[in-house]
């Protein structure tokens, strides 16, 4: 059991263009897809964890349309507004029988609706979860040892090259989520342990 819900979740969601890989270093790079937010980047060393899976359901394809759910209605005039909405990253990492699910989002100074984003993305998890434990009796992924957690990055003054934060533990607080958030400057690299209990 070590291994199983990010193995799950690496097999259940399509490769390209969803997973985000590590580099050779073991680094996750999560990149801002929209070019007008100054918070671009961000880079989690997730080399010290032996199981984790890293994917994104902000992706729109060649033709601008919605990749992550086409089955949604994109028409501006009759369209549920937010309903398509996603965070940009969501990393898995799992130690023995506990799961750490971190939903991650950039943004700029306007921060909007990114707790109503992190919410989705927990919704959309839960809907893996309990779709692959209806068809897969042999591989049942249990809630109660699941933690989520959310993640705003934020701007700063943007340095030229990124540096690996130092301190021990991310703060996280209740900000009338069903789960905690940190708030941490982007354009850094963190260890995945930064944001781990």
């Amino acid at each position: 059991m070590s291994d199983l819900v990010p193995k799950i979740f690496e097999r259940a969601i399509a490769e390209t263009p969803f997973h985000i890989k590590p580099d050779s270093e073991g680094i996750l790079r999560i990149e801002e897809k929209d070019s007008s937010c100054s918070c671009e980047w961000v880079e989690i060393s997730a080399k010290t964890i032996n199981s984790f899976f890293c994917f994104t359901l902000d992706f729109k394809d060649k033709n601008n349309c919605d990749s992550s759910f086409p089955f949604f209605n994109i028409n501006k005039e009759t369209n549920i507004s937010g309903l398509r909405s996603k965070n940009d990253a969501i990393l898995i990492c799992q130690l023995n029988e506990k799961v750490s699910i971190l939903l991650i989002e950039l943004k700029s100074e306007n921060t909007g609706k990114y707790l109503q984003q992190l919410e989705l993305s927990k919704i959309f998890v839960n809907f893996v979860i309990d779709r692959n434990n209806l068809v897969n009796k042999s591989c049942q992924i249990k809630k109660e040892h699941i933690e989520f957690k959310g993640i705003l990055f934020r701007c700063r003054k943007r340095s030229n090259k990124g540096t690996t934060i130092k301190k021990d533990k991310a703060k996280f607080e209740n900000r009338d989520a069903s789960f905690l958030i940190a708030e941490e400057p982007c354009h850094d690299t963190y260890r995945v342990q930064f944001f781990l209990s």
